[in-house]
């Protein structure tokens, strides 16, 4: 059963049946399909389409999606699904026709607060933190850094908010200083009139 899966998915038609069916066309297109196999007659790409024509009556719809889990998660059967993938025309096809439900189901995923334990876990791991630090250093990070700073600094919102933000960073770093040298020059005048009033106490001792 695993075999015959791979060995359907790596053909053409496969992929074409893959595509389509994660677009919703597939209904519509395999008739098609289907239509231009007889005119043409049997042909060698036409082997994974029979495959999957031959499959669908035999499996119920739960008994193909166990198949197919079964046969994507199989350590045996790895290496293949890695080299399918590896197409880049199937590859770059496979990814347009999952992105809006990849973009979905992220989107309910990001609410699930296991989930976003799990993203938090892997952002904190060392490995991932090793590696943003490594990309930091290289000089292509530095210039793109650069670049965005500066068209940051071209906006004249950003720019506004900048400023406003080294202000009070100014002021909250002179501020503890203005009031210690305050308190210093009060304890300074406390010292002298204690000095003074002593300094008379004694005169006045002295005069008796």
């Amino acid at each position: 059963m695993k075999t015959m899966v791979v060995d359907i998915l790596k053909s053409d038609d496969g992929k074409k049946a893959v595509e389509e069916a994660l677009t919703g066309e597939s209904t519509s297109k395999e008739g098609q399909s289907g239509q231009s196999s007889e005119e043409g007659g049997a042909g060698g790409g036409s082997g994974g389409s029979m495959g999957m024509k031959m499959l669908m009556p035999m499996q119920s719809a739960e008994q193909m999606k166990i198949a197919v889990k079964d046969t994507l998660v199989s350590p045996e059967y790895k290496k293949e699904i890695e080299k399918i993938m590896t197409d880049p025309r199937f590859a770059g096809e496979f990814a347009k026709a999952i992105n809006s439900q990849s973009k979905q189901l992220h989107m309910q995923l990001i609410k699930d607060p296991s989930y976003q334990k799990s993203i938090e876990a892997m952002l904190k791991s060392p490995e991932l933190t090793k590696m943003y630090m490594d990309l930091t250093k290289t000089p292509e990070y530095r210039k793109q850094s650069m670049t965005v700073m500066h068209d940051a600094m071209q906006n004249p919102i950003f720019r506004l908010e900048v400023m406003n933000l080294l202000k009070t960073v100014v002021q909250e770093e002179l501020q503890p200083k203005v009031e210690k040298k305050s308190g210093e020059q009060g304890g300074s005048a406390d010292q002298k009139q204690d000095g003074g009033g002593g300094g008379g106490e004694g005169e006045q001792g002295g005069g008796q």
